[in-house]
């Protein structure tokens, strides 16, 4: 088969460049509606997803077999396929071993007035800043089977180049709803009877002797200072992890892993998540 014929990009002042490099900022993904992929794995998961607008192809890779098959693959699906200069192409990259592909996504787009709040677990973030450490957290989240993620204002962005990594294409199986407002949550997890479990040190049970409710929310916090003190104030109740050896914390996403499993160890079956994976991601 004959390999289709691509537009070549060598200008920096090229427009669809230029858009992906706006893409860098949080301000041009909330405007655009769009955000970077980056990675051979990545970008062909988000493009079987149907929601990959534009392929971008390092000219020195174009020629792999694999990055072939993408290619193909974006053209059959109608995606805007280019091959850039490498100069050029390495402003984009964001990895010191890049593959040679990129992609621009179309971000999903959750309302929260649309949102069903059966029973299951739900996770709420509260000013986490490492995006690694967030895109982590979002991808247990859909392995345990969590209804949807809340972001509450101060989190780092989702769709920060390393979160986005981190996720592995996570982000499209699950609700994700970003800077929630505290008075906006408080009304969210009132309206919906949702019981919420906050992990702290202070007035705080071991989180393996909680019965937990069949509508529960995880709420974890900034890796350095916890949850804020008015997300202390309305939830429910108090979890900690014990600590068996001399260190005094867990990293923020193994806590929060460590959580929705506990949780979802006591969920009966009709709780499952209505999000299904062919693969593991």
């Amino acid at each position: 088969m004959e390999s289709p014929k691509l537009e070549y990009i060598q200008s920096k002042d090229n427009r669809t460049i230029k858009r992906a490099m706006s893409l860098k900022q949080r301000k041009q993904r909330q405007k655009l509606g769009e955000y970077l992929v980056e990675g051979l794995r990545l970008v062909c998961d988000i493009a079987k997803n149907g929601v990959l607008r534009v392929l971008l192809v390092k000219e020195s890779k174009c020629d792999a077999a694999d990055i072939q098959a993408l290619i193909e693959l974006a053209v059959t699906k109608g995606i805007s396929t280019y091959i850039v200069q490498d100069p050029l192409f390495a402003k984009l990259e964001d990895t010191q071993h890049s593959q040679g592909i990129i992609g621009i996504a179309e971000k999903p787009m959750h309302m929260l007035s649309h949102m069903e709040f059966t029973d299951g677990l739900y996770i709420a973030i509260d000013g986490v800043q490492d995006p690694g450490n967030l895109g982590t957290i979002i991808r247990t989240a859909v392995a345990s089977g969590v209804r949807a993620v809340f972001l509450l204002k101060g989190t780092v962005d989702v769709y920060n180049e390393k979160c986005v990594r981190s996720t592995m294409s996570a982000l499209h199986h699950i609700p994700i709803f970003e800077d929630v407002g505290i008075s906006e949550f408080y009304d969210v997890v009132k309206e919906n009877d949702i019981t919420t479990y906050v992990t702290t040190l202070d007035n705080a049970m071991p989180y393996d002797e909680v019965q937990y409710s069949y509508k529960s929310m995880i709420i974890v916090g900034n890796e350095g200072n916890g949850v804020s003190s008015d997300i202390l104030q309305l939830a429910d109740q108090g979890i900690t992890i014990p600590m068996y050896g001399n260190i005094e914390s867990l990293n923020v996403s193994v806590a929060a892993a460590l959580c929705m499993y506990k949780v979802r160890e006591q969920l009966p079956l009709d709780c499952n998540t209505i999000y299904k994976s062919k693969c593991n991601i």
